[in-house]
């Protein structure tokens, strides 16, 4: 048996869905992982990943979610590298290195693993990725008083109020499972997507996978945990690099690290929308 590698294309969609319907997690069906290849988000030199063909057979797959982000006034290719998967008669022959290898080849590119089994930890570091995050930090409602905060949820109210680049992250995740949180105060503002997940003997946890505005999330993340938060056994949880300073917050070690790999783009600046966790909505690790 021997399988090469080459792009992944529309045509291989239906083959690859059902690939990862019955071998990688037959509780998602295949419908739910076609959702990995649909976004419009990277219409421009669209790319849905990498395949392992075997005499016409697909065999493996290493999906990828594209998306162009604005960073500091610059245009950035993002590569989410999403369901990873080789059929085992066909494992330990290169396959899936060389998939990672393809994967992260252009220099211009930034790469990111999200969700990552923490079997695969060390494999990760000998292809050249480099640990975005490890731990994260959460925080309760305590009954602190705040003022000058408002939490808008309203989906018109956050595109009317919203300025252009939120918008088109809003209108982007607009019918994913994420829930969109506008933070206004009277100076300011900040768009947050948040997922939503029982975890941990039943705590919530309310996760931000993204956030517009660092310096006011930071400064004001208490005060957002107190006016979201119910009166439940509830964290408001964010990866550690999402905060510009000491924010407080409880810290939680992360199950099994993120990983990136850029030469242009800082960690700070490389949060989890336009990703595998919202376009399939799942529990953030």
């Amino acid at each position: 048996m021997t399988a090469t590698l080459r792009p992944m294309k529309a045509a291989d969609i239906d083959a690859v869905c059902t690939l990862l319907h019955e071998h990688m997690n037959p509780n998602f069906t295949a419908k739910r992982w076609k959702a990995l290849f649909s976004p419009v988000w990277c219409a421009e030199k669209h790319d849905l990943g990498i395949v392992a063909e075997d005499n016409g057979r697909i065999v493996g797959v290493h999906g990828h979610v594209c998306s162009y982000r604005v960073i500091d006034g610059h245009r950035e290719r993002f590569r989410n590298f999403s369901s990873w998967y080789i059929l085992k008669e066909y494992r330990k022959s290169g396959l899936g290195s060389g998939m990672v290898e393809m994967a992260c080849a252009d220099p211009e590119v930034t790469c990111t693993v999200f969700s990552l089994s923490p079997k695969q930890t060390d494999f990760f570091k000998t292809l050249g990725m480099s640990v975005l995050e490890e731990e994260r930090l959460l925080w309760r409602k305590t009954g602190k008083r705040y003022d000058n905060l408002e939490l808008v949820s309203d989906p018109v109210k956050i595109r009317q109020w919203c300025d252009q680049g939120d918008i088109r992250v809003f209108d982007d995740h607009h019918d994913l499972p994420v829930i969109p949180v506008l933070v206004m105060t009277r100076c300011t503002q900040c768009l947050l997507f948040l997922s939503r997940a029982v975890k941990h003997g039943g705590r919530i946890y309310y996760d931000v996978l993204y956030r517009s505005n660092p310096a006011m999330f930071t400064d004001r993340v208490q005060d957002i945990a107190e006016a979201l938060l119910p009166d439940e056994d509830c964290v408001l949880a964010a990866d550690r690099r999402f905060t510009d300073h000491d924010a407080g917050g409880e810290v939680e070690v992360i199950k099994s690290p993120r990983f990136y790999k850029s030469a242009r783009v800082q960690p700070r600046d490389i949060d989890l929308a336009y990703s595998e966790i919202s376009l399939l909505g799942l529990k953030l690790d």
